[in-house]
């Protein structure tokens, strides 16, 4: 599971590195207001999500196209004219393009396949199966896999807080 995230992160993440992308103008003609709810075990949330439509024009004004349709951090006046990127058919703010975020989840995925090879390798977390302690005793050539394994897991997780919080 972790390796598919990976695969599908990877292409995003150096679209965002590489800066890939036209940029351009978006001439706001309407926005409209969005209400999302979330419902906890206490209590109820929701939050605000803006979306603003318009007509969009690159930076050296071709191509332009019309009634594009942006998720916007607030809401913007009719005639706003605001930074907007096409990437590929999608349209999106420049800060909406966050490079931590995806780093974030690959170092997650190196993370989570440690811990899966540590899991077929010891049979850990199967159903009925041994303890996390039995399962170490069962790692092949412990006294190298283990410490693989586990500095893998370490620094995967240490390296998605930092990308994360701050990226």
């Amino acid at each position: 599971m972790a390796a598919v995230v990976a695969v599908v992160t990877i292409p995003e993440l150096r679209s965002e590195l590489a800066g890939e992308g036209t940029d351009g103008t978006l001439t706001v003609s309407s926005c409209e207001t969005h209400t999302k709810t979330h419902y906890g075990t206490h209590r109820r949330s929701t939050e605000l999500k803006f979306s603003c439509t318009g007509s969009w024009t690159a930076q050296d004004g071709d191509p332009t196209y019309e009634d594009v349709a942006v998720a916007t951090s607030s809401r913007f006046e009719t005639g706003a004219k605001i930074p907007v990127v096409q990437v590929d058919d999608t349209f999106e703010t420049p800060q909406d393009r966050d490079p931590g975020k995806d780093a974030a989840i690959l170092a997650f995925c190196l993370s989570l396949a440690a811990f899966g090879i540590y899991c077929l390798l010891t049979g850990f977390g199967a159903r009925n199966g041994p303890g996390f302690s039995a399962s170490w005793q069962r790692l092949p050539a412990r006294t190298v896999t283990g410490p693989v394994l586990g500095g893998l897991f370490v620094v995967g997780a240490l390296a998605a807080l930092v990308c994360g919080l701050v990226l």
